[in-house]
């Protein structure tokens, strides 16, 4: 894989992570998100399996993956609250 491509997937984990623990942490308390986040990202299976999947995405829809990064750094970079009034409504769970 040249600089680009790990450049690329370690963006792509970074902030694929860093959504997860955001949303994870709009429905229940994290203690630590930072120490969460650095686990995640040295679990190898996860790593592996989000390069994977990133790798598959780039081949079917690599004009996309601008559109997929931006989003993601975004978002990476957004404070989520926990508010009652942004939880979902009842009937959806």
């Amino acid at each position: 894989m040249g600089l680009l491509g790990a450049k690329t997937t370690e963006t792509f984990v970074d902030c694929s992570i860093s959504l997860y623990t955001c949303m994870v942490g709009t429905f229940v308390s994290i203690k630590d998100v930072e120490a969460l986040q650095s686990e995640l990202k040295k679990d190898y299976v996860i790593t592996k399996e989000l390069s994977t999947l990133i790798g598959s995405f780039v081949l079917r829809c690599g004009r996309l993956l601008m559109v997929e990064n931006t989003a993601l750094i975004t978002t990476k970079k957004c404070r989520f609250s926990a508010s009652p009034s942004r939880r979902l409504p009842a009937q959806w769970g």
